[in-house]
C-alpha cells in the first residue's frame, strides 16, 4: 500500500438482507397496542348494541303505560257527569222534563269542564234541552219543547246562566233521529258514540257518551249524553318526548286517528266538508310506513289483539314498533302505536365508536412515537462516536461528548473529553462575561418590579370599594341561601306530618281542628318566607317577567271566592265590578297580577270593621292596551304622615303594626311587581273614611287560553296502588332522619318498596344493588351531596332508566338550573304537598292509584254549599236553651277554649252552623257571638 492512500468501506452489496434497528423495536410494539385496542372497541361495539334494544324495550313500554294511564285519567270525565246526573234524576235533584231549570244546571256544569263541548238529555217525547259551547257565543243553552214550536231555539247567556236572547233557530230539528240515539236505545245501557268532528272547527273531533235513563216500571223515559274534546289528546301526546324524532298515535280499529304527537290535524276540510283523518293518508311519511306494516303483518287494525313488539326498515334505517290495544268498560277500543328509529338510540353507541377509531389512531402514533424515541436512544451513543472519530480524524479537536449507561462506549467518550479541555476552558471565561452581565440585568429588574408594585397599590386603593360592595352582596347571598334551607327544612317536617295526620280517620273533631291551625301557622310562615325571597330577588335585580295566555274573568272569580267568606265573616260586603268590555283572555304575567290583588285585597279586608270592600277593572282599548285596577274600602285609613313610606320595604302603618300581621313587604313587592308588567300603583286615603289603591298594567290581547284541569274542584286522596302493576322500589336520600321518615310514612302505606340512604355515596350503593325505579335526591348531605351522587348514576347507561327528582329547600332559580343539570329529571321544592309527591311519581312511573271513595251524591248538591253560610240568630234556634247559655257565657267571658268545645256539641247535620261559628271564634268576633246567642235566647 502505498503513502497518502485511504481505505475505502466495503459497501454492502445486498442490502435487502440487513433489517434497520429502529425498525425492529418499533413494528411489534405498535401491532401489540393496536390489535389491543381494537378488540376492545368491537367488544365495547357489540355490547352498547344489546344495551341500546333493551333500553329502547323499556322506554316504549314505559311511553306506552303514560298513554294509557292519560286515557283512563282523561276519559273518565265524560261518563262521571253522565252517572252524576242519572243519579241525581234518581234522586229527584234534577228533573229533565223542567226544560228551565235542567237547562241552568247543564249551563252550570259546562262552567266546571273546560273539554266538554255539550250536555244535553232528550226525552221520549221528542224534547230537548241541553248547553254547549259556541265559538262566538260562549256557552250557550238550546231547547225543542212545545213552547218553541218542535224547533231548536239556541239562547246566548250571561254570567250567570241566564238566556239573553235567540241567536239561531234550527227549523224541525228532532235528536231523535241522530244515530247516537238509535244507538243507545238499542243497546239499552251507558255506551260509547261515534267520534266525529267539528264542522265549525276544522282540526277538532269530539265523542259523545250517552246514558238511557228508564222510571221504576222499566220504561225509557228519555236519553242524557255528554259530548267531549279530544284534542287535549293531541296536546299530551306532542309533550311525550320518546326520542329525538319518535311518533306516538292513537288510531280507532278503522284506521281514524284519535291523536298524534306531530302537529298534524287529525281532522281536515276537503271538498267543502270536514273529514277525519285516516292513518294511511298521514302526511308524515314514518307514521303512514308504520300503519302499512302493521296492516301487511297482521291483515288489518282489528286483527291486533294484544301488545306487539316488531321491527321494520324505513327509508335504509331500522325501526322499532310497540303496539298495544286500549280499551274500557264502556265499548272504546283504540290501538296505541309507539315507533323509534335506531338511530336515536345507536347515536351514542356510534359516536363512541369513532371515539375508539379516534384512539387506536392517537395510540398507533403514541406507541410509533415511543419506539422511535427508543430506538433513537439505543442507536444515538453509537452514532455520535462514529462522527467524533470522523471529526478526529479530519483534525477537529473540539469535541465533548457525555455518554452514560454503557461501560465501554463511556470509556471511550472519556478520551474524546481530554482533547476538548482547551475549548472547555474558553467556554469558562465566556461562562463569566454571561454570569456578569446578568447581575445587571437583575438589578435592572429589582427597580422595575418595584415601580410595578407601586402602580398596582395604587390601583387596589381605587378598587377597595366596589370590592367591598361584591363582599357584602356576596355574603348576603350566602345568609339567605342557608337561612333558606334551615327555615324551609323543619317546614317540611312540620307541614308534612301534619298532612299525614290528616289522613287517619281516628282523628277527634279537637283535633283535626289543632291540626288545622298547626298547618295554617305552618302555611303563614312559609308565605313570610316567601316574602323575604321575593325582596331580596327584587334588591339583587333578578325578579324577570313570566309572561303567559290566561283566563281574566276565571282569575277575578277565584280572587273573589277566595276573599268572600273572611268578608262575610266580618260582616262587610265584598264587590267586584267589570263588565265584558274587557278582554277575557291576555298575555302578562298571571302569577304576578294574582299575588298583587291578593296583597291589595287582603290589607283592605284586614283594615275593614264594617261598609264594603269594592275590586274594580276597566281598560283602554289599544293595541297593547291597559288594564285598570282599583281597590276601595270603608276602612280605618291612613295618615297622611304614614304615605311616604307606604310602600318602603318594611314599613307599616301604625294600625298595620297593631294588627300584628304581615311583614310590611306586600306592597313593596306590589309595587315592584306593577313596575315590572309596565305599570305604577297609586294610593289615596282620608283617615277613618277608608283608602283607595290604584294601579295599571300593559297587557296584551290574547285569543285563548292555555287549557286548566277538566276537574278542578274534583281532588282525591291516594288510599292505594291499582292492582297488576309491578313492585315499585323508591330509594329516599337524605341525611336528615325527619325528612326520610316523612316520605317512608307517606309512600309505605300506599304500597311502594322503599329504601332509605343517609347521604349520596350509601344512595349510589343501594341503586347499584337494588336497582330502584326512581330516586328522591337531597342535594346537601355529608360524604357525598346529592349533586355528585346524581352525576355518578347517571353517568351509567342503566342509571338513565332511573328517574331522580330533587328534594331541596333552596328555591333560588339558579340553584334549580344547577340541580337539573346535574342530571335530576325533575324538582321539588320544601316543603312540599302530597299531591306533589304522587303526581310526579305517576308522571315519570306511570303508577296508577286507588282513590279515596267519595260520594257522588253528595257532590250534587255542590251549588248550594257553595253559597256564604248566612249566621243569624234564628239559626242559633236550633239548638236548646242550656247550650244557648253555655254559649253566650263563654263569648262574654273570652274564653276561646270553652267556645270551641261548646260548638263541638252541634249535630252533624248543622255542621255549616258549626263552621260559620269557628270562623267567629278565629277571627276574635266575641261581641257578634254573644249578641246572636243572645237574640236566639229571646225569641
Amino acid at each position: 500500500m502505498k503513502s497518502g492512500q485511504t481505505i475505502a468501506p466495503k459497501k454492502n452489496l445486498n442490502p435487502s438482507q440487513n433489517i434497520s434497528l429502529r425498525l425492529l423495536l418499533v413494528v411489534p410494539f405498535v401491532l401489540q397496542i393496536v390489535g389491543a385496542v381494537g378488540l376492545v372497541g368491537y367488544l365495547s361495539f357489540k355490547n352498547g348494541q344489546q344495551a341500546v334494544n333493551d333500553l329502547t324495550e323499556q322506554v316504549m313500554d314505559k311511553t306506552n303505560r303514560l298513554v294509557n294511564r292519560y286515557l283512563d285519567e282523561y276519559l273518565a270525565t265524560p261518563p262521571l257527569i253522565n252517572r252524576i246526573n242519572a243519579d241525581a234524576i234518581d234522586l229527584g235533584l234534577l228533573d229533565i222534563t223542567d226544560m228551565q231549570s235542567s237547562g241552568l244546571y247543564y249551563w252550570k256544569q259546562m262552567q266546571l269542564f273546560d273539554n266538554v263541548s255539550y250536555i244535553s238529555s232528550t226525552l221520549v217525547t221528542g224534547e230537548f234541552i241541553g248547553s254547549g259551547r259556541w265559538s262566538d257565543n260562549g256557552v250557550t243553552i238550546e231547547e225543542r219543547s212545545p213552547r218553541t214550536k218542535n224547533s231548536a231555539y239556541i239562547y246566548a247567556t250571561d254570567r250567570h246562566g241566564n238566556r239573553t236572547k235567540v241567536i239561531e233557530t234550527v227549523p224541525e230539528y228532532d235528536a231523535r233521529s241522530e244515530d247516537w240515539y238509535a244507538e243507545t236505545i238499542k243497546a239499552g245501557k251507558h255506551i260509547w258514540n261515534k267520534a266525529y268532528s267539528w264542522d265549525e272547527k276544522p282540526g277538532m273531533i269530539s265523542i259523545a257518551t250517552s246514558y238511557p235513563i228508564y222510571n221504576k216500571a222499566k220504561k225509557l223515559v228519555g236519553i242524557i249524553s255528554v259530548d267531549f274534546l279530544l284534542s287535549k289528546i293531541n296536546n299530551y301526546l306532542q309533550t311525550l318526548k320518546v326520542s329525538q324524532s319518535g311518533k306516538i298515535f292513537i288510531i280507532e280499529r278503522n284506521g281514524l286517528v284519535i291523536g298524534n304527537s306531530t302537529r298534524e290535524e287529525v281532522s281536515q276540510v276537503i271538498d267543502k266538508t270536514t273529514q277525519r283523518l285516516n292513518i294511511s293518508k298521514s302526511s308524515d311519511p314514518l307514521i303512514r310506513a308504520t300503519a302499512e306494516r302493521l296492516k301487511q303483518n297482521f291483515g288489518s287494525f282489528g286483527a291486533i289483539r294484544n301488545e306487539q313488539h316488531l321491527d321494520f326498515q324505513f327509508q335504509g334505517e331500522k325501526q322499532f314498533v310497540y303496539v298495544n290495544p286500549w280499551q274500557d268498560k264502556l265499548g272504546l277500543d283504540w290501538l296505541v302505536v309507539v315507533v323509534v328509529p335506531e338511530s336515536n338510540f345507536m347515536a351514542q353507541i356510534n359516536a363512541n365508536t369513532r371515539t375508539t377509531i379516534v384512539l387506536c389512531i392517537i395510540t398507533f402514533a403514541i406507541a410509533t412515537l415511543l419506539g422511535l424515541l427508543t430506538s433513537r436512544w439505543i442507536a444515538r451513543p453509537i452514532l455520535r462516536l462514529n462522527r467524533a472519530a470522523v471529526a478526529i480524524a479530519q483534525g477537529k479537536l473540539e469535541q465533548t461528548i457525555e455518554i452514560k449507561g454503557v461501560r465501554e462506549i463511556e470509556t471511550l467518550a472519556h478520551s474524546f473529553n481530554q482533547m476538548a479541555q482547551q475549548l472547555q476552558a474558553s467556554f469558562a471565561d465566556l461562562d463569566k462575561t454571561n454570569a456578569e452581565l446578568e447581575d445587571r440585568v437583575r438589578e435592572r429588574t429589582s427597580q422595575l418590579k418595584k415601580a410595578v408594585k407601586a402602580a398596582m397599590r395604587a390601583a387596589a386603593q381605587s378598587s377597595d370599594d366596589k370590592k367591598a360592595a361584591e363582599a357584602a352582596n356576596r355574603a348576603k347571598s350566602e345568609f339567605l341561601t342557608n337561612m333558606t334551607h334551615e327555615l324551609r327544612t323543619p317546614l317540611n317536617a312540620i307541614l308534612g306530618f301534619a298532612q299525614i295526620l290528616e289522613r287517619d280517620s281516628s282523628l277527634t273533631l279537637a283535633h283535626k281542628e289543632n291540626l288545622g291551625i298547626i298547618s295554617k301557622s305552618g302555611e303563614h310562615l312559609l308565605s313570610l318566607i316567601n316574602d323575604i325571597l321575593d325582596m331580596s330577588k327584587i334588591e339583587a335585580g333578578r325578579l324577570t317577567l313570566n309572561e303567559t295566555n290566561f283566563d281574566l274573568y276565571r282569575l277575578i272569580q277565584l280572587v273573589e271566592e277566595m276573599f268572600a267568606l273572611k268578608a262575610k265573616s266580618k260582616g262587610i260586603s265584598l264587590l267586584v265590578e267589570y263588565n265584558c268590555e274587557i278582554p277575557q283572555y291576555i298575555q302578562t304575567d298571571e302569577k304576578k297580577l294574582r299575588q298583587v290583588l291578593i296583597n291589595l285585597l287582603g290589607n283592605a279586608i284586614k283594615f275593614t270593621k264594617k261598609g264594603a270592600v269594592t275590586l274594580s277593572v276597566s281598560h283602554f282599548p289599544l293595541k297593547e292596551f291597559t288594564l285598570q285596577f282599583e281597590v276601595k274600602d270603608t276602612g280605618l285609613g291612613i295618615a297622611p304622615e304614614e304615605m311616604k313610606q307606604l310602600f318602603q320595604p318594611f314599613g307599616q302603618t301604625e294600625s298595620g303594626r297593631k294588627s300584628q300581621q304581615g311583614t310590611g313587604l306586600g306592597l313593596a313587592i306590589s309595587r315592584e311587581f306593577i313596575q315590572l308588567m309596565g305599570g305604577q300603583i297609586n294610593a289615596r286615603s282620608v283617615l277613618g273614611q277608608g283608602s283607595t289603591f290604584s294601579f295599571d298594567i300593559r297587557v296584551k290581547s290574547a285569543l285563548y287560553s292555555i287549557p286548566r284541569d277538566p276537574n278542578p274542584t274534583i281532588r282525591r286522596r291516594v288510599i292505594g296502588l291499582k292492582p297488576g302493576q309491578p313492585e315499585y322500589r323508591i330509594l329516599i336520600a337524605d341525611d336528615r332522619f325527619t325528612n326520610r321518615q316523612l316520605l317512608l310514612k307517606l309512600l309505605e302505606p300506599i304500597g311502594f318498596a322503599i329504601r332509605e340512604a343517609a347521604n349520596g355515596q350509601e344512595a349510589v350503593a343501594i341503586w347499584d344493588d337494588w336497582q330502584p325505579h326512581l330516586i328522591w335526591m337531597d342535594m346537601r348531605m355529608p360524604v357525598m351531596d346529592g349533586f355528585e351522587a346524581t352525576q355518578q348514576i347517571k353517568s351509567y347507561l342503566k342509571g338513565q332508566a332511573t328517574a331522580i327528582i330533587a328534594l331541596t329547600a333552596s328555591v333560588f332559580e339558579e340553584k334549580r338550573s344547577l340541580v337539573l343539570s346535574s342530571g335530576c329529571d325533575a324538582f321539588v321544592c320544601k316543603p312540599f304537598k302530597e299531591d306533589e309527591i304522587f303526581e310526579i311519581m305517576a308522571q315519570y312511573l306511570g303508577v296508577r292509584y286507588r282513590y279515596e271513595e267519595t260520594n257522588l251524591c253528595v257532590s250534587l248538591s255542590r251549588l248550594e254549599r257553595d253559597r256564604p253560610y248566612e249566621l243569624t240568630a234564628r239559626s242559633l234556634t236550633v239548638m236548646p236553651s242550656e247550650w244557648l247559655d253555655r254559649l253566650r257565657q263563654a263569648a262574654a267571658q273570652l274564653d276561646e277554649k270553652l267556645l270551641l268545645e261548646t260548638i263541638a256539641k252541634i249535630p252533624q247535620e248543622h255542621q255549616l252552623l258549626a263552621q260559620a261559628l269557628r270562623d267567629k271564634v278565629h277571627n276574635f268576633d266575641f261581641d257578634q257571638i254573644l249578641n246572636l246567642a243572645r237574640e236566639a235566647a229571646a225569641q
